[in-house]
């Protein structure tokens, strides 16, 4: 037993190496996404339509859904489809900024930042159309396991007062794809 107890520090401090090098990892990530993003919406910027129909089919563990919609301007417009149980108000400006949301929060904190107990991480992959520049698949996930280096985690085990990290209904992977018809 006193020889786990001087093992306890080194352990606790690669744990907080390895936690810091994965953070760093994934604030790495959205400088390059950021790139493709700008040079994504440049190419859109220069189509020769304000008009089109925009159709997003969304995948998740738990099946499928599908909204379409006609954009005017970078303005939603008529509902065609659906059956998502969210509002229909997509144009690629709203996409683009979707995006951009995403790749900004890599981590985030449950139940809430004032007690971090478990840390959810964000990876965002999104391929974009290469003449016109709108996001034609935006592939998601998030997954939330404990705050290791967070004091409210501890707290919550020793107190038996948190549930746990994978209790949530929510997280996992998630592909939207998004296709575009050019209209009058």
């Amino acid at each position: 037993m006193g020889r786990l107890r001087s093992r306890l520090p080194w352990v606790v401090g690669a744990v907080a190496v390895a936690l810091v090098a994965a953070a760093a990892l994934l604030l790495l990530q959205p400088a390059q996404s950021s790139s493709q993003l700008d040079a994504a919406r440049e190419r859109w910027e220069t189509r020769p339509f304000a008009n089109y129909r925009l159709k997003l089919v969304r995948e998740t563990n738990r099946g499928s859904c599908e909204q379409e919609v006609r954009a005017a301007d970078e303005r939603a417009g008529e509902g065609l489809r659906n059956n998502c149980g969210q509002p229909a108000t997509w144009t690629v400006t709203r996409l683009f900024n979707w995006i951009a949301e995403l790749e900004r929060t890599p981590a985030r904190c449950f139940p809430g930042p004032a007690r971090c107990a478990c840390l959810a991480t964000a990876r965002t992959e999104v391929r974009y159309d290469p003449a016109l520049g709108f996001p034609a698949e935006i592939h998601y996930e998030w997954r939330k396991g404990p705050n290791l280096i967070g004091g409210a985690y501890w707290r919550s085990l020793l107190d038996q007062s948190f549930s746990g990290c994978n209790k949530a209904e929510t997280g996992g992977p998630v592909l939207v794809r998004v296709s575009l018809t050019p209209e009058p």
